[in-house]
């Protein structure tokens, strides 16, 4: 996984497309080197084999075989060289002077090929030896050849291209290696800077990214995360108050208005009274919004006290089944619990029985087609779940995203009565107390799953 990651990181991949073209001047320059010091030495071969001519002796004894062949002699006493061979053939293409074990068969053809061309440099191979020589066709029919065996001075010379290549081959290591913990370093900072913002878009507006201010580019990104950070949480508590002390302000005359269609209502008939009754019925809807905007809001900003006390798992969901219940059968619908009766959790008795009545009431009104509606607690090492579960029709994946923002319904009013804040204060409430809300659609039903973090559940015997 760390190497996956690390392949996705910009400043390896970097590095390693520096490293890669790195590698391929350096073959290129292997090759190249390698070229030119082949031509070189052969160059050099040829300047020594013209100045082997240049003795006026041996120029003037080349149609004397017999002379010649004595004065190579002598000369061959004198010479030390061992890469140093001529060689000198016969009218009918006969050595007559010359090692014949440095002469294969081809080779000899070869130079008895070469007898009507003029003077010329060639080139003979075969496993042991390599020739480079100046071939001459004498006035008489023979075929002088002096030439140097340049195969050791091939194998020195190329040393130096393996030498240059493993040279740079080692420099692009050490570019890899050294650029491994700057890479690192960056992923963990990049990916810090990831998990903060995830953490923040699910809810938790404290967190900020940790850095040092060294002056790169990393270091000023994280400072203006920061600051947008810390600006979007301002206007959002600000939106927040706002609304909270909107609602506050307005319950107070929504009630006396409240009251005095009510007064009104009693001393008229007929289809005024209708009309003050569905005028009573809009206010007691408003004043639900009301309060329940003022409820989350004191949730969300954390205004609201944190009891957490030892709650038995079995009694809050019958609280919330038997206040439930009437509504339920109403509909056809059967409440089911499952739980252990002697299992108890750490948290909010009040914040999280009203996270299970609103998930209660949601299964209710918005899964009608459920025969049986599941409430169950269980417990993990990490964590209590609380599950409400039903048959209807699930939730569109694409719905999840934003069923648990304000205001965000999946029906209309019309259809089924809300404000779209029901999910949105069991997040917040769910946030509160370290946890998540999970929704996971079964197939048929929708299974929402209340997560409440850090867990410490106990038995009843304990």
């Amino acid at each position: 996984m760390l190497i996956k990651s690390l392949l996705r990181s910009s400043s390896f991949r970097q590095a390693a497309i520096v490293a890669f073209i790195s590698l391929l001047i350096s073959s290129a320059s292997i090759v190249v080197c390698d070229y030119i010091l082949d031509n070189i030495m052969k160059s050099h071969v040829r300047s020594m084999i013209f100045e082997n001519l240049e003795d006026q002796e041996l120029i003037r004894l080349l149609n004397n075989n017999e002379a010649l062949i004595s004065k190579l002699d002598s000369d061959a006493s004198a010479d030390n060289r061992k890469d140093h061979f001529t060689f000198l053939l016969n009218a009918s293409g006969k050595l007559l002077y010359g090692n014949k074990n440095n002469l294969t068969d081809e080779h000899l053809a070869t130079l008895n090929s070469k007898r009507t061309n003029p003077p010329s440099i060639i080139t003979l191979k075969n496993d042991n030896i390599e020739l480079l020589g100046l071939l001459i066709p004498l006035a008489n029919g023979s075929l002088y050849f002096n030439a140097y065996n340049i195969r050791p001075m091939i194998l020195q010379t190329r040393i130096i291209p393996l030498m240059t290549g493993a040279g740079l081959l080692a420099i692009q290591l050490s570019i890899l290696l050294i650029s491994l913990p700057f890479s690192l370093h960056n992923l963990y900072r990049v990916n810090h800077i990831i998990e903060t913002l995830e953490k923040y878009t699910n809810g938790k507006h404290k967190v900020r990214v940790s850095y040092k201010n060294n002056g790169d580019e990393f270091g000023q990104l994280s400072k203006e995360i920061n600051q947008v950070l810390a600006r979007t949480e301002k206007l959002m508590e600000e939106v927040r108050s706002i609304t909270s002390h909107v609602a506050h302000e307005l319950r107070t005359p929504l009630t006396r208005l409240q009251h005095r269609l009510i007064n009104i209502s009693e001393r008229v008939e007929n289809e005024e009274l209708i009309e003050l009754e569905l005028a009573i019925k809009e206010s007691e809807q408003i004043q639900m919004l009301f309060r329940s905007i003022m409820r989350l809001s004191e949730v969300e900003t954390e205004r609201v006290s944190l009891q957490k006390d030892k709650i038995n798992a079995y009694e809050i969901l019958y609280e919330a089944y038997e206040y439930y219940q009437p509504l339920a059968e109403s509909k056809g619908i059967e409440i089911k619990l499952e739980v252990n009766r002697k299992l108890s959790f750490y948290a909010d008795r009040i914040l999280i029985f009203q996270a299970i009545a609103n998930l209660l009431d949601n299964a209710i009104k918005y899964a009608p087609e459920s025969r049986t509606i599941t409430l169950g607690i269980e417990s993990t090492q990490s964590a209590t779940l609380i599950k409400i579960a039903d048959q209807g029709k699930g939730i569109p994946e694409e719905s999840k995203l934003f069923v648990t923002q304000r205001f965000k319904r999946l029906a209309s009013k019309t259809e089924i009565f809300g404000h779209g804040l029901g999910l949105t204060l069991v997040h917040a409430i769910a946030s509160l107390h370290n946890g998540d809300l999970d929704l996971i659609n079964t197939h048929p039903g929708l299974c929402v799953c209340l997560k409440i973090c850090p867990n410490k559940t106990i038995n009843q015997n304990d």
